[in-house]
C-alpha cells in the first residue's frame, strides 16, 4: 500500500480485518486500565472495586477513587490525544515521521504552557488555551518552512529538519525559563520529562474534555483526511482545498497535543509509534486508523505509566522517559527504512 508516496510492506501474513483489530485494541485498553488501577505501591483489588459498582452503599477504596482512577482517566486521554494527533499530522504533512514532538508541536505547546503556569498561576484554565496557541504556532512554522511556496511539495527530510529546528527553539525557551525560575525546578522537572504523578479529577477533566472534542472533530474529518492521502492534483479534483485541509488538520493535531501537554508535560513519541504500527494492521484509511490509534495510544500510555510506577518501586520513573526509550529506537528504524 502507499501512504504519501512511501511504500509500506506487510508481507504475506494474513491479518484480521480492521474491525477485529479495533476490538482487540479495545480489550487491550480495558486490560491496561484494570492493571493500572490495581497495581502500584498499594495493590487494590479490582474485585472489590467492581463490587462497589453493584453495591453503592459500599465505600470505594480512597486509593482507587482519589489516586488511581483519575490517573487512569488522564493517562488514557493523553495517549489517545497524542496518537490521533500523530496520525493526523502524518497525513497533513505527508510524512510518516511526523509527530507532535518531532515537528515542534510539543515544544511550542510546552513553552506556552510553562509561561501560563509561571505568570498566570491563578488562571489554570488559561494553560490549555496558551498551549494550543503555542502548538499551533509551531506546526504553522513547520508547514511554512517544510513546504515550498508553490505545489505544497516537501521531502520527509525537509519537514523533519524544519521540525527539529522549531523544537530546538521551543526547548531553548523552556530551558531558559527553568534556569531563570530555578526555585520552581521540581515542578518544572516533572513537566519537562512528562509525568502523570499527582493528577486528580480536575486534571483528568482538563485533558479529557478537549480530547473528546478533538476526537469528535477528527471523526467528522475522515473524508478530507482520506483525500489528503492522494496527490494534490487528484485531491483538488475531488473538490478539496488542499491548503485549507492541511491547515485544518494541523490545527486539530495542535489542539489534541496541547490538551495532552497541558496536564502531562512533554510526553513524546506516542504519535510516532502508535499510528505507524497500526497503519500496517488496519490500513491507511482514517475510518479505521483514527479509532485504532486512540485505543492503542491510550493503552500504551497506561502500560508505560504502570511500568514507571512499579519497575523500580518505590521510586517512580517519569512516563515520558520510558516512552522516549521506546520511541527513539523506533524512530531510527523508520528513518533508516523509509528515507531515501
Amino acid at each position: 500500500m502507499n501512504f504519501a508516496g512511501i511504500r509500506w510492506r506487510t508481507g504475506a501474513i494474513v491479518s484480521p480485518g480492521p474491525g477485529s483489530w479495533t476490538l482487540l485494541l479495545a480489550i487491550a485498553l480495558l486490560g491496561s486500565a484494570a492493571l493500572a488501577a490495581s497495581v502500584g505501591a498499594v495493590d487494590v483489588s479490582l474485585f472489590d472495586a467492581l463490587r462497589t459498582a453493584w453495591h453503592p452503599e459500599l465505600e470505594l477504596s480512597p486509593v482507587l477513587r482519589d489516586v488511581r482512577l483519575p490517573r487512569v482517566a488522564a493517562g488514557a486521554a493523553v495517549g489517545a490525544a497524542l496518537a490521533v494527533a500523530g496520525a493526523v499530522l502524518q497525513t497533513a504533512l505527508r510524512n510518516p515521521l511526523a509527530d507532535a514532538g518531532l515537528v515542534g508541536v510539543t515544544a511550542g505547546a510546552g513553552l506556552a504552557a510553562l509561561l501560563a503556569i509561571l505568570f498566570f498561576p491563578a488562571l489554570p484554565a488559561l494553560v490549555p488555551m496558551l498551549a494550543f496557541a503555542g502548538g499551533l504556532s509551531a506546526v504553522s512554522a513547520v508547514v511554512a518552512l517544510g513546504f515550498r511556496h508553490r505545489g505544497l511539495r516537501a521531502g520527509p527530510l525537509r519537514l523533519v529538519l524544519s521540525g527539529v529546528a522549531i523544537q530546538a527553539v521551543g526547548f531553548a525557551g523552556v530551558a531558559l525559563l527553568s534556569f531563570l525560575y530555578a526555585d520552581r525546578a521540581p515542578s518544572f522537572a516533572a513537566f519537562l520529562v512528562g509525568s502523570l504523578n499527582g493528577l486528580g479529577w480536575r486534571d483528568a477533566a482538563l485533558v479529557t474534555v478537549p480530547t473528546v472534542l478533538g476526537l469528535g472533530v477528527s471523526a467528522l474529518a475522515i473524508r478530507p483526511l482520506d483525500v489528503l492521502l492522494l496527490d494534490d492534483a487528484t485531491a483538488g479534483g475531488l473538490g478539496v482545498s488542499v491548503r485549507r485541509a492541511r491547515l485544518a488538520a494541523a490545527t486539530l493535531a495542535a489542539w489534541l497535543a496541547a490538551a495532552a501537554v497541558s496536564v502531562a508535560g512533554l510526553v513524546g513519541f506516542v504519535g510516532l509509534v502508535v499510528p505507524n504500527a497500526l497503519r500496517l494492521l488496519v490500513g491507511p484509511g482514517h475510518r479505521a486508523l483514527l479509532p485504532a490509534s486512540a485505543l492503542g495510544g491510550a493503552a500504551l500510555v497506561l502500560l508505560a505509566d504502570t511500568a514507571a510506577r512499579t519497575v523500580v518501586a518505590p521510586i517512580e520513573l517519569p512516563v515520558g522517559a520510558l516512552l522516549a526509550l521506546l520511541g527513539g529506537p523506533y524512530f531510527l528504524v523508520i528513518l533508516w527504512r523509509k528515507l531515501p
